[in-house]
């Protein structure tokens, strides 16, 4: 077993923490199972002898042959009891293992979430979501599947092969040589199509998580392929990750299942020169054909756990693959920790302050070069620029879903490092672009940001957002059910719900990120009176494309290229002549 192996091994061990004892009764019941089975030939040996010295002493003298079932019955008995007592411990092994098993999916997949919630916003920017989604589900369960059906079996495997090898040296030493030829080939060319699967089994579910993610893709993207009559050209790609994992799948399976035809046709040589080698001794009267029966059943019970090996093993390939996938998220640097002496700001005010601020997304991409600005507490702060400008990535940083360089960012005169990430965000209101609603009731989902509210405080947010009256138009009215993507209400409306939910949250500080694009003319002009009265004394970042919309604005961020341009009031930076003049007059000229 190479080292990378061992490593995966070892950081499984921690997902068994608490069932040592499970384990030890599985590996105690697995153990008692085999040796159970292995001393069945013995005794059928026993059996034989007995019958056929009867055979020949009847014959001898002339009389008739009658089993002896005092001796037989005794016989019959043992073995009835060892093929009981084999059952019964195979069954509790089985038993145990499928709990152990369940339990450690729990745990690695109740880590996985837990991991995932600590990683950095960038993870989700670089990875998609179908190939996450395929580690958690199919890589797991991978695991799981053999855990379950290998575990025990390997522990069986190997002390059936240990048992009857022992017993195969007590019958004949030189029998078990013949025997131990075949077995080794065997053994030998198992290891060596092992290490050949290896890599077929790990191309086989990278590709699985490809083929999840572009059938996600799709389904979400339905809409706009078929828009832009792209259908064609979404089948020929599905049909191409399709066709890489049938590759990749028919090599993994083939090496998984040639191994037990290979092994079973040594295995027949070996039965054949035993066959020999037996006859020879049994007219040479150095072996019972009872012992050459009881030998024969134990050559077998040694070379079939080898086949048995082999397809635990292939089967292992996969999981060691499903196990390194899984072990790459897990590998995944976290969000910088919270700093360990929390503050706590009891009454935000909302000043906000950037200082000598210097992010990019890598060390050698700098994209913000010595920021500084200063927000007092109910300014409102428009960001604009051009698409790709970098105008979400400035709000992000407000919130720590990245971290910055360099610099500082304060709230209050208050470091957001020297803040929890809970502590901090729990200030803010955010109204995406893309808006986020969940499978739900309507009320549910406003109350999202507070789960604490009663149902007054959820109408009232909602007549706020000017919502309350579409919704009282449903059948169910705050109690209907949204789908998974909330695709029964229109987008524009989906949009509405997400700005109630911003306002029932009475957030410190608002970030709206072009929180109307998605709703009609009349509706904008509502929705804009009701976020002038929500953002009266608050704070308020906004994003924005349209610039009629932000001319009040107590100060505009231009952005382009991912850094701040110019900054001032509306006629400050019409009077600069630069940037924004020039996006401004690119909008009104007409």
């Amino acid at each position: 077993m190479n080292q990378r192996k061992k490593g995966i091994i070892r950081r499984l061990l921690p997902y068994f923490h608490g069932m040592e004892l499970m384990m030890v009764f599985i590996i105690t019941a697995s153990i008692l199972s085999s040796a159970f089975f292995i001393a069945s030939p013995f005794f059928l040996g026993k059996a034989l002898d007995q019958l056929a010295e009867g055979i020949k002493s009847a014959v001898t003298q002339g009389t008739r042959f009658q089993v002896n079932w005092e001796t037989m019955g005794g016989i019959f008995t043992v073995l009835l009891s060892l093929y009981v007592l084999s059952f019964i411990a195979n069954y509790f092994a089985s038993y145990m293992m499928a709990a152990v098993t369940e339990t450690v999916t729990l745990n690695m997949r109740e880590a996985l979430m837990d991991k995932l919630n600590r990683l950095p916003l960038r993870f989700f920017d670089a990875t998609e979501r179908g190939d996450i989604l395929s580690r958690a589900t199919n890589d797991v369960e991978k695991v799981a599947d053999s855990l379950r059906e290998g575990f025990n079996r390997l522990i069986g495997c190997t002390i059936s092969i240990i048992g009857a090898v022992t017993m195969m040296l007590v019958i004949s030493p030189v029998l078990s040589l013949v025997a131990f030829l075949t077995i080794g080939t065997a053994t030998v060319l198992t290891v060596l199509i092992s290490k050949k699967s290896r890599n077929y089994f790990f191309k086989y579910q990278t590709s699985l998580g490809e083929l999840n993610a572009s059938i996600e893709e799709a389904f979400t993207g339905q809409l706009v392929i078929k828009a832009f009559n792209q259908e064609d050209n979404a089948l020929k790609t599905f049909r191409k990750i399709n066709e890489d994992l049938y590759r990749h799948s028919s090599s993994s399976q083939i090496a998984q299942f040639i191994v037990a035809p290979c092994v079973r046709m040594i295995n027949n040589f070996g039965y054949i020169l035993i066959a020999v080698f037996s006859v020879i001794s049994i007219i040479q009267g150095r072996l019972t054909i009872g012992v050459v029966q009881a030998f024969i059943q134990y050559s077998d019970k040694a070379s079939e756990p080898v086949l048995e090996c082999s397809q635990i093993i292939s089967s292992m390939q996969s999981a060691f693959a499903a196990s390194a996938r899984y072990f790459e998220i897990m590998d995944q640097m976290e969000e910088v920790p919270d700093h360990i002496c929390e503050e706590v700001l009891p009454d935000t005010r909302g000043n906000v302050r950037f200082e000598h601020v210097r992010f990019g997304y890598s060390d050698d991409h700098i994209l913000m070069k010595d920021i500084n600005i200063n927000i007092n507490a109910g300014d409102r702060v428009a960001i604009v620029g051009p698409t790709g400008a970098g105008k979400t990535t400035l709000v992000n940083l407000l919130m720590r879903f990245y971290e910055i360089q360099s610099g500082s960012i304060k709230i209050d005169g208050m470091d957001i490092k020297s803040m929890s990430r809970a502590e901090l965000r729990s200030k803010f209101g955010m109204v995406l672009q893309d808006t986020w609603l969940f499978g739900g009731t309507i009320k549910d989902n406003i109350a999202y940001s507070n789960p604490n509210a009663g149902e007054k405080e959820i109408i009232a947010a909602a007549k706020s957002a000017r919502a309350d009256h579409f919704i009282r138009t449903l059948p169910e009215g705050y109690d209907t059910i949204l789908n998974e993507d909330g695709s029964n209400v229109s987008q524009g409306q989906k949009q509405l719900l997400t700005i109630a939910r911003a306002i029932l949250a009475d957030p410190a500080i608002l970030i709206l990120d072009e929180a109307t694009s998605s709703v009609d003319t009349r509706t904008e002009a509502e929705i804009q009176k009701a976020m002038n009265n929500l953002m009266k004394g608050r704070t308020s970042f906004i994003i924005a494309h349209k610039l009629s919309t932000i001319r009040d604005a107590d100060l505009i961020l231009v952005m382009d290229h991912g850094t701040i341009i110019e900054q001032g009031t509306h006629e400050q930076l019409l009077a600069q002549n630069g940037f924004y003049e020039k996006l401004y007059n690119s909008q009104f000229a007409q």
